[in-house]
């Protein structure tokens, strides 16, 4: 995959588009580039155009978003610590899932509170680690992500055991 250079990006940053009349030689077809042709990068705005319109959604937007081309990979270490993070908690989520779905398919006698809560506690802790992944160039949000997604697994633990 062939990834542009700066001298190929105009005075806005955007990239250069090759006139197909100055090619020589080359006919339209060949002197488009696909690379030329596509949008430049998003970059995460500055706080000046954050708090006008659309504030939260530019907020959010540059805190959430996939890499483009011009961002650099995540670290190895980094990606592979917060792999093992969600994984464990996958593994450790299964106790309150198992333990749910044994209980409703076997009509066991449970609170009637604890069937939502459980699902919402589960649906926000996936919610939150799927953030912390988007949010991987980010120094610190994926930890804080993380670490909320790992309270509502605790809590939804603590709920199995005092509850059932």
């Amino acid at each position: 995959m062939r990834t542009e250079s700066d001298s190929e990006r105009d005075a806005e940053g955007g990239l250069a588009i090759a006139d197909p009349a100055s090619t020589a030689g080359n006919s339209a077809n060949t002197a488009r580039d696909d690379h030329a042709m596509a949008p430049a990068a998003r970059t995460s705005p500055d706080y000046q155009n954050a708090r006008g319109s659309g504030g939260l959604r530019n907020a959010v937007s540059s805190r959430f978003r996939l890499p483009g081309e011009d961002d650099p990979s995540p670290r190895s270490g980094r990606l592979l610590g917060l792999c093992t993070w969600a994984a464990a908690m996958a593994f450790l989520g299964l106790i309150p899932g198992g333990r749910l779905a044994f209980s409703l398919a076997l009509n066991l006698d449970l609170p009637p509170w604890y069937a939502p809560v459980s699902l919402t506690l589960g649906v926000l802790g996936v919610a939150a680690v799927a953030a912390g992944f988007f949010a991987v160039h980010r120094h610190r949000l994926p930890l804080y992500l993380f670490t909320a997604a790992t309270l509502l697994l605790l809590t939804n633990l603590v709920l199995v055991y005092t509850a059932l």
